[in-house]
């Protein structure tokens, strides 16, 4: 069984907890800094992998330095790691790394490598973090501005710099996002994927740059269920003996991804003729709830979108599926 090394990541240091030659469990604790992370590599036996609660940037140069070095790393999230222990008491860092290596151990058949995205994409997750941050300043901006109409009087002054705020927002985040496209466009991969992804009606740019960011460059999400599942608009069961609860979506997928999907279900029942047609089946013959026909026409953007990806070509609105009840001919 190769070797685990449980490792509790934080921005100075992480803690590391590893089964020692002695056959007894061994704690260390590396400065995060590529000196440190170094020599703690060059320690690392051949076969062993490393496994971390995923914490962000945190992570990252001892991804990449791993990477370098074809040391299989997998970074898992927290919530999984928590609720595969039980009803635990107790919490320290050597004791959430030894708990991260002992879920490593339970779990070495389910874990998968974890590796650092390419140069391009790795900039092009940060420039889409800086945006997010601009967008949300801007909307409490926005929304203080629409108080303030309601106000028995403003202050010029005050009224004054807030929009002269916005209107900066408004600047870097279209900055930004041009940045964003010439990176994109500049990348043989990255270009081809959005070029593909956008030419599908209802796909922007803000949605395909978070589809390419979130699967990574949909290699590591590499199914349209996997990555619905990651956005949390995949339904399942709640069924158990005599009781049917019927089928529903889970509250634990990515928030952002989830509502830029739906952002793009709406405007693809407008504009994409065969989504429109569903949505008048499900919601005004079938009489299903506007967010549930909302959800499926996210789906099928995300099948839609797999399919045009894996195949390497840009979406023909004139496409006419074959027939599956005909033979195909030998």
């Amino acid at each position: 069984m190769a070797q685990i090394y449980g490792i509790d990541l934080a921005s100075e240091k992480f803690d590391v907890s590893f089964i020692g030659n002695d056959g007894l469990p061994k704690h260390r604790v590396v400065k995060n800094v590529k000196a440190q992370i170094d020599k703690f590599l060059d320690s690392v036996p051949d076969g062993a992998r490393l496994v971390a609660e995923h914490t962000g940037v945190y992570g990252d140069m001892l991804l990449m330095l791993a990477d370098i070095r074809g040391i299989s790393v997998s970074f898992v999230s927290g919530y999984e790691i928590r609720h595969s222990m039980g009803l635990i008491r107790g919490k320290s860092d050597p004791v959430d790394a030894a708990r991260i290596r002992e879920y490593g151990e339970r779990n070495l058949d389910k874990l998968t490598d974890t590796h650092f995205p390419s140069q391009a994409l790795y900039e092009l997750r940060e420039l889409f973090t800086t945006r997010r941050l601009l967008v949300q300043q801007r909307k409490q901006i926005q929304t203080i501005l629409e108080g303030d109409k309601r106000r028995p009087f403003q202050s010029e002054s005050a009224a004054n710099v807030k929009n002269e705020i916005l209107e900066q927002l408004n600047a870097k985040i279209k900055e930004l996002e041009k940045k964003m496209d010439d990176l994109i466009d500049n990348d043989p991969e990255l270009s081809k994927t959005s070029v593909i992804v956008r030419s599908i009606p209802g796909m922007g740019l803000v949605t395909t740059t978070q589809l390419i960011i979130k699967t990574d460059n949909f290699k590591r999400v590499s199914t349209a269920k996997k990555c619905a599942t990651l956005a949390g608009i995949s339904p399942w069961p709640n069924s158990t003996g005599k009781s049917d609860k019927g089928s529903h979506v889970s509250h634990l997928g990515d928030k952002e991804l989830k509502s830029l999907l739906y952002m793009c279900a709406k405007s693809a029942v407008q504009c994409f003729e065969k989504m429109r047609l569903y949505k008048i089946k499900k919601y005004e013959i079938e009489k299903k709830h506007f967010f549930v026909v909302l959800n499926n026409v996210a789906n099928r953007l995300l099948k839609i979108i797999y399919a045009m990806v894996k195949k390497g070509s840009t979406f023909d609105p004139n496409f006419a599926p074959r027939d599956p009840r005909l033979k195909s001919s030998v």
